[in-house]
């Protein structure tokens, strides 16, 4: 039944607006089958997201990275005089 309603009601419509549809119906399609696989996923295990997908290795960062660059220190001395 649902066939036939879809097919009626796209024979009144023009070219670019079938294509449309089309690619709506897909969408729908792949995020009916992505709520499939999240949902299984769910119930199989815990799944963490992590904040960076480098998170797991290792991330280089200098030594002084939480240290005042030279040319801030140099501009709040200027300010303070």
């Amino acid at each position: 039944m649902a066939y036939d309603t879809l097919v009626r009601e796209a024979k009144d419509l023009p070219e670019d607006m079938i294509e449309q549809v089309i690619d709506f119906m897909r969408f729908l399609k792949y995020t009916s089958n992505n709520n499939q696989i999240n949902q299984s996923i769910s119930k199989d295990a815990a799944f963490h997201r992590s904040f960076s997908p480098l998170a797991d290795e290792f991330v280089a960062m200098a030594e002084d990275f939480d240290e005042t660059p030279e040319c801030q220190k140099m501009s709040s001395r200027n300010n303070l005089k």
